[in-house]
């Protein structure tokens, strides 16, 4: 019998095609939807190009879990077997779909697993990590790459959310809408979302390939906002593709099949009780890496060889000599530009070198800012060129980002405190401190004027050209650092007062932050994601209040999101995929740029180590440890080749999508980017080598090293350290006991971290035992 069914086209209202089956005969309850008045069909298509001509649903039936049905299209006879497996405790339960050709032909095909919801409702959150927040369900410019701002925007506080042209589903009411993606755009394969209405929370995890490639993840919407679907299909056959802030057609077909072709098609599916979009944001936390299983971070380059290379490369080619100011380069140009992809970042990590060469480039620098980028209002303009103060929006004059102007109070202040740590706090310049003062002033006044921050100021006069966002993610942590400096109560006041407002109206509401990047408009992105997790560790380090904990831990769930959860499979042929590379802990930038990157922009990371510290949750650790290492994975080293540049370059595509074309994936360019650089330094800086608390068996190794506790006794703990790299390592132990670690850790603590020198192959046993309350290094023969 056939019936009709809807079925979505992007943008448009249904289109009515012919099914096989009777739909009301070809569903298929699972438990861990059944709650979520959820069915599941099992579906052939037949495809015109990239479009679906036909679709046909597999009516199956069995019973104990094993589930059987066939279908004849056109005289080819199809088999589907679905096991499906017992929910288990946590809600969960694995499905396995396997479609077989038994017999015959069939040309232009494909296969895929759909999930109806119909109680659905636009109310709830959808989230498929790293590509998609609250549906991106916001207002759209349709503009391209950077599009400019209406000029209805400028000084509205009241303008909505303004997001990059992306997969979405639709902001306009009564309208059917579609996301079309592959598993290479998500950070994990998964679709997600909560139902306030239902208050329950829905994880589908799955392959990323089967052997047509990264399989397709879609997602419908019907006009009337009460009925959604998603579909996992083999191959992935998409009618646009969406790039940086627009879309192309795409070139997408099925698949030939012949008599013994089979495909299988697997799925982890999650459904729970959850309160709020946090509580969806844990239990994804929890699952990320259920599927897929554990990754394999490889000990590539140690820590201080990172440091070695690097340093060399940025002093040989990124630092410039100007009559008008000499600096680091932030860029591959001669135009410094400032916070956000490195400018008063790349800086801190020479500073802690400690030597008179690069303290006296530091301080150039910093006059440079200091000097020349610092408007009237108190706010930096962003962009120096040549003497040239130029805006950060080419299309709004003077307009600086708040994100930019973020950046530089917290880093500038940590260059203070760091410079006090090495005893040299005689050297700070009170100009230095005054103009930092007025950053800090500028933030509060902006705040007691608007209740927010907003996106971009216009440097000269200090008035909010962009209103919303989360683009001063990072200001509550400058803020709480420049009122212990400068012991101004107030500005710790309005740390907590911003970080609240960012907390509750995007994380807690939107389940999501963003605007943070100099090149999207207000789209998600993961640096305002890591930000804020900066600023909530900072206000729980200059409160010792433990809610800013249960803040940070969301945030780092969410930071979770926009982290690759597993080693994903690149082409053959393409740079990572002859490097073998295993880049599980690449961060991917934002829902406009669909690629992810080695490391944080910009950013150790270590507030992931500092919360894993304050909480013993290893989950914050092991994050931050994949980040570390998926940098190390793609940096030039002597012998391994990833930039073709100098040893110690990086750049900033990890490239899972087909964004930049499908020829891009995999692909390392060759070029390099000084944030990516700085991000190594700063890792290998900030983080400790091995973590060990003396009074539990608890110890974690972030290092390319490989560290066996041998004993514990009243003595101390003994170690046995082994250097498996091609490159000599100066390994830091940070060892502590549960006391010490209540405290929150010191932003200069690096500076006291022991360390042992170990040689290429070489093995070491060493003696950690206190001494004076501090613990020292004994190596033992």
């Amino acid at each position: 019998m056939k019936t009709f069914f809807f079925s979505f086209f992007l943008f448009l209202s249904f289109v009515e095609i012919v099914h096989a089956q009777n739909r009301s005969d070809s569903r298929f309850v699972n438990d861990a939807i059944r709650s979520l008045q959820g069915k599941i069909l099992f579906q052939i298509y037949q495809y015109d190009g990239n479009r679906i001509k036909e679709e046909h649903a597999v009516n199956v039936s069995g019973n104990t879990g094993a589930y059987t049905g066939s279908l004849d299209i056109d005289g080819s006879q199809w088999k589907c077997r679905v096991m499906n497996g017992e929910t288990a405790e946590d809600g969960s339960s694995d499905l396995k779909v396997t479609f077989s050709l038994q017999k015959g032909i069939l040309t232009g095909a494909g296969v895929g697993v759909a999930f109806d919801f119909n109680k659905w409702s636009e109310k709830n959150y959808l989230l498929i990590p790293a590509a998609v927040y609250d549906a991106n369900r916001f207002r759209v410019v349709n503009s391209g790459y950077m599009a400019p701002y209406p000029k209805s925007d400028y000084g509205n506080k009241h303008a909505s959310l303004l997001f990059s042209d992306c997969p979405r589903l639709s902001f306009e009411p009564a309208k059917a809408s579609k996301i079309e993606l592959l598993t290479g755009n998500a950070s994990t394969p998964a679709i997600c979302f909560f139902s306030p209405g239902l208050q329950r929370g829905f994880i589908l995890l799955t392959d990323q390939k089967t052997r047509f490639g990264n399989s397709g993840m879609f997602v419908e919407e019907n006009a009337e906002r009460n009925r959604a679907r998603f579909i996992i299909s083999a191959p992935g056959v998409r009618e646009r593709i969406a790039d940086f802030g627009r879309f192309r057609n795409s070139e997408d077909h099925g698949a030939d099949w012949k008599a013994g072709d089979e495909i299988v098609l697997h799925f982890h599916l999650y459904s729970f009780a959850a309160g709020s979009v946090p509580s969806l944001l844990k239990k994804f936390m929890e699952v990320r890496k259920s599927f897929t299983g554990p990754n394999h971070p490889e000990n590539i380059t140690p820590f201080s060889a990172v440091m070695h290379f690097t340093t060399d490369f940025e002093d040989a080619q990124r630092w410039y000599e100007d009559p008008a100011g000499s600096f680091y380069r932030s860029s591959n140009n001669n135009i410094f530009q400032l916070g956000w992809a490195g400018g008063l970042q790349n800086t801190f990590a020479f500073l802690a070198l400690g030597d008179s060469l690069h303290r006296d480039r530091v301080f150039k620098n910093i006059n440079l800012v200091i000097s020349k980028m610092q408007g009237a209002s108190g706010y930096f303009f962003g962009i120096f060129d040549h003497g040239n103060l130029l805006s950060d929006r080419d299309s709004i004059p003077d307009a600086a980002m708040v994100r930019k102007n973020s950046d530089v109070l917290f880093w500038l202040l940590k260059h203070f405190l760091l410079l006090k740590a090495q005893g040299r706090g005689v050297l700070i310049k009170h100009e230095w401190e005054q103009a930092a003062k007025r950053l800090a002033q500028a933030f509060v006044k902006t705040w007691k004027e608007n209740g927010q921050f907003g996106q971009y100021v216009n440097a000269a006069t200090g008035k909010t050209i962009i209103f919303n966002s989360t683009a001063g993610a990072i200001a509550p942590a400058g803020l709480a650092l420049a009122s212990a400096y400068f012991h101004e109560p107030e500005y710790l006041e309005v740390a907590k007062a911003s970080a609240l407002y960012f907390y509750n109206q995007y994380v807690i509401k939107l389940g999501l932050t963003g605007g943070c990047c100099g090149d999207i408009l207000q789209d998600a992105d993961a640096e305002t994601a890591f930000g804020l997790l900066e600023s909530m560790m900072a206000l729980y380090s200059a409160t010792g209040d433990k809610q800013w904990l249960s803040r940070a831990k969301v945030e780092a769930d969410l930071c979770a999101t926009w982290t690759l959860s597993y080693d994903e499979e690149f082409p053959p042929g393409s740079t990572l995929n002859t490097l073998h590379a295993h880049v599980a802990g690449a961060v991917f930038a934002s829902v406009q740029n669909k690629h992810a990157a080695p490391g944080i922009c910009t950013s150790s990371g270590n507030y992931l180590f500092k919360l894993y510290r304050a909480t013993g949750d290893r989950r914050y650790a092991d994050l931050l440890n994949d980040i570390i290492h998926a940098h190390a994975e793609v940096m030039e080293t002597p012998g391994r080749h990833t930039t073709g540049i100098d040893p110690g370059t990086s750049m900033e595509r990890i490239q899972p999508t087909d964004a930049d074309g499908v020829e891009a994936i995999g692909q390392i360019l060759h070029t390099s980017n000084t944030w990516t650089e700085t991000n190594g330094m700063l890792m290998a800086l900030e983080n400790p080598s091995v973590y060990l608390r003396m009074d539990k068996n608890e110890i974690y190794v972030f290092d390319a090293i490989v560290v066996e506790t041998i004993k514990r006794d009243a003595g101390g703990v003994t170690l046995r350290i082994s250097n498996p790299c091609r490159f000599s390592a100066s390994v830091s132990i940070f060892s502590e006991n549960g006391q010490q670690a209540e405290q929150p850790l010191q932003y200069t603590a690096f500076l006291k971290w022991p360390k042992i020198e170990i040689q290429p192959g070489e093995t070491k046993t060493v003696l950690v035992k206190a001494q004076n309350h501090q613990y020292k290094i004994v190596e033992l023969k």
